[in-house]
């Protein structure tokens, strides 16, 4: 009989302790550094999750590639050490080559990523492409039109350029591209390319306007710009298989919250960039913008890039043209 009332007095102690339940985490990582703008974008998204959830889904974010670079990170979505990144998009060739038809030379504009219906579009697309290795896109936000800057070479056209070794970011078909103008192509990820710069290691890098200004800052001395060279989007990509997992109100915090950021940050984002680009020629840096004539003898030398792409990738190239026609997208 003691032994009965021990039990039912220890089960009733248990029913009467309260349970506090476990905050799902959510871990974002990125390779740049806290001070860029994409940092600020993450931290929006995580604040509008947790706001949206009530606390039930935190987000963690690591930057500066303290956790991994983006590159690292794709390939440990599935893991468990990381749920979502925001890459590149050129990253994303190493999981499916055709997602390299967004990055085609001269190919996306900004006025087509203005388009809903093709923004829209275009990120469904490239989700289905990378849904087989367990991925899923939930969004595409600006990053920037490309350009050239260097240490010590002063750009004002293509002939500059000849047998130079620049950083990009990868990706098969800006790799290509840089081969297709007579550049020697190097990808190493945005926390290195500074110190590669200053050290000679490499003679230019094809960034971002963010990047000259937050990363390489005046050891960029020169910058040269062909307008719609490569328009460069982030994916934002997150582990199907956990994001699927997870309660339907959560994953709706995910999707509306990335949908808001993504909202303004097209417009915002090509105005933050001209920004930096007169920040910089403040503080004394030199900046060149090819004109119509140099931008069609580009033009004219990457035709090749497209082609073989062509070649190797009938049915992407397909849908997007077909995209653009239902969308009313020159």
């Amino acid at each position: 009989m003691f032994n009965k009332l021990t039990n039912l007095m220890a089960a009733t102690a248990l029913i009467l302790v309260p349970v506090t339940a476990v905050a799902e985490e959510l871990v974002l990582t990125s390779e740049v550094p806290a001070t860029h703008w994409k940092t600020g974008y993450m931290e929006e998204f995580g604040r509008l999750v947790e706001e949206k959830t009530g606390g039930d889904l935190t987000v963690s974010i690591f930057t500066a590639g303290q956790l991994y670079t983006d590159q690292d990170a794709l390939a440990a979505l599935g893991t468990g050490g990381v749920h979502m990144v925001w890459p590149v998009s050129v990253r994303l060739e190493t999981v499916v080559p055709a997602v390299g038809v967004m990055n085609l030379p001269f190919g996306l504009s900004d006025e087509a990523m203005l388009n809903s219906c093709f923004n829209s579009g275009l990120s469904n697309m490239v989700s289905d492409l990378v849904a087989p290795s367990g991925l899923e896109v939930l969004g595409l936000l600006r990053a920037a039109d490309l350009f050239f800057i260097s240490h010590d070479i002063e750009m004002n056209g293509l002939d500059d350029l000849a047998d130079t070794k620049v950083r990009i970011t990868g990706g098969k078909v800006l790799l290509d591209t840089m081969r297709s103008i007579g550049v020697s192509p190097i990808s190493m990820s945005a926390s290195e390319m500074s110190t590669a710069l200053a050290q000679g290691a490499i003679d230019a890098v094809f960034t971002s306007p963010a990047g000259w200004a937050k990363i390489l800052g005046t050891t960029g001395a020169y910058g040269f710009r062909v307008p719609g060279l490569s328009l460069a989007t982030y994916s934002v990509v997150v582990d199907k298989a956990w994001m699927e997992a997870l309660p339907q109100d959560q994953q709706d915090a995910i999707t509306s919250s990335i949908a808001e950021v993504a909202g303004s940050q097209w417009l915002a984002s090509k105005a933050s960039g001209e920004e930096n680009i007169a920040s910089m020629t403040a503080q004394g840096t030199v900046f060149v913008e090819a004109d119509a004539a140099e931008r069609a003898r580009w033009a004219t030398l990457v035709e090749g890039t497209a082609q073989e792409f062509l070649e190797n990738n009938p049915e992407a190239v397909a849908a997007y043209a077909d995209l653009k026609v239902s969308c009313n997208v020159e």
